[in-house]
């Protein structure tokens, strides 16, 4: 079986357009404002409607007279971004698929024919009033065997039609985008729900007598890593199916407290009259910096982009007196010299700088294919360090300092993270070029893993410190006084020092 490759582009026209059809309005795909708080930073594409895309690729024979297809979903796809789907080579009763970008596979599937079957008829889809709110499970809840049920349910199947059609995959079957949207809408709207990653299914034709409803059964749920299986059945006569689904469940990131900061910082007025600048303190490291320092008595300048609610949330936590915040995009000259224009309006110098702004992390190789991601990253990255910098170093008093956030995946790079790697990289060289040439004494945090939106997977919250406990150890070290390295050169805190001080909350 020879190879087949199309270019995969999906609108974002098109993902809303399926959640209509499919009545998957999960916000991970259709809110922007929830999808900046997970590991993906923007909304990614229903793992459905990318299967479909992909069954474009798919010998129109195969596809015709599928029974049985099996999903393995390895990494998002994005609206508006360039994919292959390519038909790989299978055997007389199975066709392989994949769909790849920037050098790395987002989905791999596999679809089993019946050769002397038929494809089954879609019986009329009566009108349902399906839920546009999804249901948010807990994973204890689901660990109990909580979920189970049996739903009323139905597609606009015409919809899909046209959709799979513009993506061209005309000739997948009618039953075989019912049983893919009744998936979708399974794993993001009832069970797991809001917070579920969907990461693989198997979907098997099997007719029944019944149409028009949807019976889930929690198959298992793991409370370490949040891994859930669902047994589903889809009643639509020909049409039905039997469907295994696999989902993570991604818990709530915790936000920082009084308490949460409490627990590795005791509060104090060493910092007292001391005015700071963090810049991305809405979220993450920032955010549970900004509280530290706010919980020594510093007046904290709280920079945020897009995350107002987080930043509304930390003043209120931590009092208007003690977090002020200051809304500008961090890449923007412009945003940023009015930004620092406002807090002169109230202060003379700033007392500290920490740089805490990134990108959402994501996952790219060193592939020719993901070379221009690299590039933009690593740009974006720079510029949410060397803006406030440039702006802010004229801001400090004569005794100011400035904090680089960087990390300790600079002494062990990660595979999949050469984009981090090489940004971080960069940022220590400005910090070293800072170092040499400014009054400021320069502090380079290498921060270990820390469990964040950035890092809320599985394997990225396995072992993850928490966001207050590196936070605290800045703040003591800002407290004692930032020293300098060797004559000119940034004081480098390692990540073993950081968390050498994980209880103390003297």
């Amino acid at each position: 079986m020879s190879k087949v490759t199309n270019t995969l582009r999906i609108t974002t026209e098109q993902v809303l357009r399926f959640a209509a059809a499919s009545g998957d309005y999960n916000p991970l795909h259709v809110d922007a404002r929830y999808a900046r708080h997970t590991p993906y930073g923007r909304p990614i594409a229903h793992g459905a409607l990318v299967a479909i895309g992909a069954l474009a690729a798919c010998n129109p024979k195969r596809v015709r007279f599928a029974r049985r297809i099996d999903l393995q979903f390895k990494q998002p796809v994005f609206p508006g971004e360039e994919y292959s789907a390519s038909q790989l080579d299978g055997d007389l009763e199975t066709t392989r698929l994949e769909v790849r970008g920037s050098g790395a596979v987002a989905l791999s599937m596999t679809v089993a024919t019946d050769a002397a079957g038929h494809a089954p008829q879609v019986p009329e889809q009566l009108p349902v009033a399906l839920p546009e709110t999804p249901h948010r499970s807990t994973i204890e809840e689901l660990a109990r065997g909580e979920g189970g049920a049996t739903h009323p349910h139905a597609c606009r199947v015409r919809e899909l039609v046209e959709l799979a059609a513009e993506l061209g995959a005309s000739d997948v079957p009618e039953a075989l985008l019912l049983w893919l949207a009744a998936a979708s809408y399974t794993v993001g709207m009832l069970v797991p729900g809001r917070d579920a990653v969907f990461v693989g299914a198997r979907i098997t034709h099997s007719p029944a007598e019944a149409s028009g409803s949807l019976s889930t059964t929690v198959q298992a749920a793991d409370d370490r890593t949040g891994f859930v299986t669902v047994d589903a059945f889809l009643n639509q006569a020909a049409a039905s199916a039997e469907m295994l689904l696999h989902a993570f469940l991604r818990p709530e990131v915790p936000r920082p407290d009084r308490a949460s900061v409490g627990r590795h910082l005791r509060p104090s007025a060493e910092l007292a009259g001391q005015n700071i600048m963090v810049v991305g303190a809405s979220r993450g490291l920032g955010a549970a910096l900004a509280a530290a320092f706010a919980t020594q008595g510093a007046t904290v300048w709280a920079g945020f982009d897009r995350s107002a609610e987080q930043a509304d949330r930390l003043r209120s936590e931590f009092g208007a007196e003690r977090i002020r915040p200051l809304h500008f995009d961090a890449t923007d000259i412009g945003q940023t010299r009015r930004a620092f224009a406002r807090v002169r309006e109230h202060v003379d110098t700033l007392d500290g700088l920490a740089l805490c702004a990134a990108p959402p992390l994501g996952s790219q190789l060193l592939d020719p294919d993901a070379a221009d991601a690299t590039l933009r990253f690593v740009a974006v990255s720079l510029a949410m360090g060397l803006v406030p910098v440039s702006e802010g170093s004229r801001l400090l008093s004569h005794n100011g300092w400035l904090a680089f956030m960087s990390s300790s995946a600079l002494e062990d790079p990660p595979a999949p993270w050469p984009h981090y790697t090489i940004a971080k990289a960069a940022l220590e060289g400005l910090a070293a070029y800072c170092a040499r040439h400014l009054p400021a004494r320069v502090l380079v945090v290498r921060a270990p893993k820390m469990w964040t939106d950035s890092t809320n997977t599985p394997l990225g919250r396995a072992g993850a410190a928490a966001p207050e406990q590196v936070a605290a150890a800045i703040a003591r070290r800002v407290v004692g006084g930032v020293q300098e390295g060797h004559a000119g050169e940034p004081r480098i805190l390692a990540a073993a020092e950081l968390l050498g001080n994980a209880d103390d909350a003297r």
